[in-house]
């Protein structure tokens, strides 16, 4: 079922008129801030049954709906597409004038958001005390998430440690929590980002990657959980359950200036120049990582919707998003027996949408992303989500562990062993994907097959493996030792280097870790990006080998700096590296 791109247009009309009723809102201390806001409702449900695409378009032309998205369409099982807007009253009037023939449904959705309001009423919701009782069976306010996720980080904290990666537009934290076997080291292993509430009323995945967090954490090392164990020391996993705290508050789709974020990246289309803070910190924090996979929960369907989402043109990887994809939804048994086959579906043939993170993801990072719309209800009633637990605690399993599968090992350096900054390539494949510097370590998901691999890195000798052979839900290791070359220096050997700046982003705190080829002397300082000095971290004398040194987020006098992009640079040996740090309040 193919939407035609040519609704696009109206889509953007409507989007023009939204910022056009929007005002923008100043940011606030935490202490001023609302735990919620009552939600406001103009509109309500309709259910139609239209033909094809071609009807949806000519409706959408007749009667342009302002609260319009793809997930409200869906495929009918008796043929056409069935299209669940909700319309606000002229709306409706209109489009019974123009013979459509809506037909009202129940407001679940309304209901379900109610239902929590009046629960938060009858609470304290500046108590961020209450305890957490997994699986949730109740949506905790914005405040209590943050009190969750420290909590479970402070009950396991030798594999679990918080983080913040921003904040929105009114001042709420942006906060994740990251689960390793060894949480405050990076290793040589996959990174998954998991993340979900991108629209503000799409709750579910939220409620969903608290619970993964409790369960990975309360598991972990136990009798019969030896999948647990096997991910946390196996991955890094990175849970940020929250990319729209204002949104949530509101219960609206959008942030609180009114942008619709899962529209506000450029990159591919290069049709949303404008950025969102929700934005730039959640692209910082993509960038500071070697994410492999991801994923961002939503509600209002069920179906699992891969790249790409602009574009009828099929992703280089292709095959492994249908793969992955599939890792999810073959474990959800209402997701793989409902409305889309098998429960996947190919963005654009859902419907063409600009401005995706997934689309981002994938074009401007290594990390494939996908759309995970885990439930019909955008804000189901508090009595479903033990069931939602259910359908969705083992996909949430197996979709972190396919970032593995396909071809993946370490590149180094032939002669000193140490890590390669290199470029994988497969052919007939035009998406590259490139070895974490710290460690060497690559990932390319590729379906069962047979490859040619070409392994490249500047200033050494590139090499090719034939009939790489992979067959999906293994592993394939491909470890590759990379030679110099013979006209130029070994660039590992030869020079001192940072090795790495973690955590990053960081609050306060974060450490350098870096290595002299021979005993030098050594500075190590911050700059602001003006170029300005901030902070001398080292300046003395070192002896050959790897060194660290911690930056506490102040300046030489002890002053805290503001948030913001951070420079650490290190001059030895008539050598100069220079590498960033974000550090995020």
């Amino acid at each position: 079922m193919r939407v035609q791109a040519k609704i696009l247009p109206l889509l953007a009309a409507a989007s023009v008129l939204v910022l056009m009723l929007a005002h923008g809102v100043p940011a606030q201390s935490e202490s001023t801030l609302p735990a919620w806001t009552p939600r406001t409702w103009t509109d309500i449900p309709v259910r139609m049954e239209l033909n094809d695409a071609a009807e949806l378009t000519s409706l959408l032309h007749t009667v342009p709906i302002l609260s319009f998205h793809r997930h409200q369409i869906s495929p009918n099982p008796s043929g056409g597409i069935v299209f669940t807007p909700r319309v606000t009253p002229q709306e409706l009037a209109d489009l019974r004038a123009s013979g459509f023939g809506p037909q009202l449904v129940p407001d679940l959705e309304r209901q379900g958001r109610e239902e929590v309001e009046r629960a938060w009423a009858a609470q304290n919701t500046n108590d961020k005390r209450t305890p957490a009782v997994f699986p949730l069976t109740t949506y905790p306010t914005h405040p209590q998430i943050g009190t969750i996720l420290s909590d479970i980080a402070s009950t396991h904290s030798t594999i679990a440690r918080t983080f913040q990666w921003g904040s929105s537009v009114q001042g709420r934290e942006l906060w994740g929590i990251v689960i390793s076997d060894d949480v405050d080291n990076t290793e040589p292993e996959p990174e998954v980002r998991l993340s979900a509430n991108i629209h503000g009323d799409e709750v579910v995945g939220m409620i969903m990657l608290l619970n993964f967090a409790d369960y990975l954490t309360s598991n972990y090392g136990q009798p019969g959980f030896d999948d647990v164990t096997e991910l946390v020391d196996d991955y890094e996993i990175h849970i940020m359950p929250q990319h729209n705290p204002d949104g949530y508050v509101a219960g609206q789709r959008w942030n609180a200036n009114f942008i619709d974020l899962n529209r506000n990246f450029l990159a591919p289309a290069g049709t949303h120049p404008t950025r969102q803070i929700e934005t730039t910190h959640f692209m910082d924090h993509a960038n500071a990582h070697h994410f492999v996979l991801s994923q961002n929960g939503h509600g209002g369907a069920l179906v699992v919707n891969y790249p790409w989402d602009y574009t009828f043109t099929r992703a280089p990887d292709d095959d492994a998003m249908i793969q992955m994809s599939l890792e999810y939804s073959t474990y959800n048994l209402p997701m793989y027996n409902g409305l889309f086959s098998q429960g996947i579906t190919n963005g654009a043939d859902w419907y063409v949408a600009t401005g995706t993170l997934q689309d981002w993801s994938y074009d401007q990072t290594d990390c494939i992303d996908v759309t995970l719309e885990i439930s019909n209800t955008k804000w189901p009633s508090t009595s479903t989500l033990l069931g939602f637990w259910n359908d969705n605690r083992e996909s949430l399993m197996h979709y972190a562990k396919s970032a593995r599968y396909g071809i993946n090992g370490v590149v180094t350096n032939s002669v000193t062993g140490n890590p390669v900054d290199a470029t994988i390539t497969i052919s007939g494949n035009t998406k590259a994907v490139s070895t974490d510097p710290a460690h060497g370590d690559y990932y390319k998901l590729v379906d069962t097959g047979s490859y040619t691999v070409t392994v490249s890195a500047e200033n050494y000798t590139a090499r090719t493996l034939f009939n790489v052979a992979t067959t999906w839900g293994t592993p394939t290791i491909l470890n590759v030792e990379l030679t110099p070359d013979a006209t130029s220096a070994d660039p590992i050997a030869d020079r001192p280097r940072i090795n790495s700046v973690w955590p990053n982003p960081f609050n306060p705190r974060t450490t350098v870790r870096f290595e002299l080829p021979r005993r030098t002397h050594a500075e190590l300082r911050v700059f602001d990006p003006q170029g300005r000095l901030v902070r001398t971290l080292v300046h003395e004398v070192r002896a050959a080998g790897p060194h660290t040194a911690d930056w506490d987020g102040r300046t030489d006098a002890g002053s805290p700096v503001a948030s913001g992009v951070y420079l650490v640079r290190l001059r030895a040996s008539g050598v100069e590296e220079t590498v960033k740090g974000i550090l995020l309040k």
